[in-house]
């Protein structure tokens, strides 16, 4: 009888040793820890008052992939000299994050946009920026395509968003939409310095844009020239006021009055008449 009560004593104690040990091994197994190494580019020892989004903003990756690589369940819970795994970046952007200085200080939200960590999509998110939110710019893209913004802390940082026209807008401080000023209207116009008599035309040109090419024509009185007889095609050149001298086409030799247009190819025009008759 005591011999059968020593042994289950003895079972009860083996028992219990087991699950001890399974009991362990189970924190074991289960406990949080870090990545692989081969899936961190870094290793970075936590500094007091730090958060994962100031550690991840030194990284250009948002907090939570810092979080999901350390198994980071509680974000707030991180402490002074605790090392964290810092994954390889998956940004596929070749946007280089070049920032060049612009004009523009502020820039609305159009519709929701995502700001990143870089001037580019490839780039991870780091939050949201509403419709019709004003945000502070502090640079732009080499591609021109990205405002480097404030970020959510205040401070000047990877913190980009687009600079695509149909989402975001330059405006003001307060919001009221900046546009540049109207350019003064110009209207080209010229005037008939010479004719001689079913040979050429000379005219006196002014207020004519820059760059831009002309077509010539001639045609019968009251038509404006229009749809007139192909005479040349000149370039305005650098613009402003010039004077030339065309040739009368064959088959408006012998008329009394002559129409004559300059019509250009992005929409200006001019357009004079002139008596056929020799006046120099």
């Amino acid at each position: 009888m005591f011999s059968l009560f020593r042994n289950r004593i003895s079972l009860s104690r083996f028992t219990l040793a087991l699950l001890l040990i399974f009991s362990t091994l189970g924190l074991v197994f289960t406990a949080p820890g870090p990545a692989y190494a081969a899936n961190c580019q870094d290793w970075y020892t936590v500094q007091r008052g730090e958060t994962l989004y100031r550690i991840g903003l030194k990284y250009n990756m948002t907090w939570d992939r810092i979080a999901s690589a350390n198994n980071i369940t509680h974000p707030d819970r991180i402490y002074a000299g605790q090392v964290l795994c810092i994954p390889v970046s998956t940004s596929s952007s070749t946007d280089e994050a070049t920032v060049l200085s612009t004009d523009v200080e502020y820039v609305k939200a159009l519709t929701d946009v995502h700001m990143r960590v870089g001037p580019g999509m490839g780039y991870d998110t780091m939050g949201i920026v509403k419709m019709g939110q004003v945000i502070k710019v502090t640079g732009l893209s080499s591609s021109g395509s990205w405002w480097r913004v404030v970020c959510p802390d205040n401070t000047i940082g990877n913190c980009w968003i687009t600079a695509g026209a149909q989402y975001t807008q330059p405006t003001t401080s307060t919001g009221t939409p900046t546009t540049p000023a109207p350019k003064p209207v110009v209207i080209p116009t010229f005037s008939i310095l010479a004719v001689t008599r079913d040979q050429t035309v000379t005219i006196q040109a002014a207020n004519f844009p820059a760059g831009m090419k002309f077509k010539v024509l001639m045609g019968a009185f009251g038509t404006a020239g229009i749809n007139g007889y192909y005479v040349t095609t000149i370039d305005s050149g650098a613009g402003g006021s010039f004077k030339a001298t065309y040739t009368i086409p064959e088959l408006l030799r012998g008329s009394t009055l002559i129409a004559i247009r300059l019509e250009g190819t992005s929409g200006y025009y001019s357009y004079n008449w002139f008596w056929n008759t020799t006046n120099e």
